[in-house]
């Protein structure tokens, strides 16, 4: 199993993330639900960038020195994201890219919300985006990139939280400690998972 040297992502490397988790996220199911095919790889991107830039001030995103993965993680007090930093950050422009016979489909990341809310009323990490170059997935790398916070939030004593939708992504976090929240089928299959702290 490879591992790599983690690092946080630095401000000028947005750029390449951006296409690194393009390329990971180019058939989720959820970005194609949301997203019209026409553009959708540019709009997927436009997305991964607006988030880079948001959680740029928390110094809580890693990838490794090549760049072979991103983790994205919120910490705590900071969910749920603030829309009109979100807006500003870049994200009206997919939202104007996308025109409004689509952007009802968003009403899937206000249900995610929703849950978010109902499930995690205290404070925790919020992974909200990991995704691995296909050309280095399956050699330990994801597992390497969340291992920083996982290991904070255990010494920190508070939970992990994510949303996701594929059985692979399940059980990739099963095998990190995360247990299943909700499954839902509607508009699309996701999950919702929860990591509670590990005793030291």
């Amino acid at each position: 199993m490879m591992t790599s040297e983690i690092i946080q992502l630095e401000k000028s490397q947005i750029d390449k993330a951006s296409e690194i988790l393009a390329n990971a996220f180019h058939e989720d199911i959820m970005f194609q639900h949301v997203l019209p095919q026409k553009d959708k790889d540019k709009l997927i991107y436009g997305m991964w960038k607006t988030v880079l830039r948001y959680s740029q001030a928390y110094h809580s995103t890693y990838t490794t020195p090549e760049l072979k993965g991103i983790a994205v993680w919120i910490p705590p007090g900071e969910f749920p994201l603030n829309p009109l930093k979100f807006l500003l950050m870049g994200f009206y422009k997919i939202l104007f890219q996308v025109g409004l016979k689509r952007i009802k489909n968003f009403s899937l990341f206000t249900l995610l919300e929703k849950y978010h809310k109902q499930d995690m009323s205290v404070p925790h990490w919020y992974l909200l985006g990991l995704g691995v170059s296909p050309l280095y997935q399956g050699q330990g790398v994801g597992g390497s990139l969340i291992q920083p916070i996982l290991e904070r939030a255990d010494k920190e004593g508070l939970p992990c939280y994510l949303e996701t939708d594929t059985d692979g992504a399940v059980r990739f976090y099963q095998r990190h400690g995360f247990e299943i929240l909700r499954t839902g089928e509607q508009p699309v299959k996701f999950w919702t998972m929860k990591r509670e702290p590990k005793a030291n």
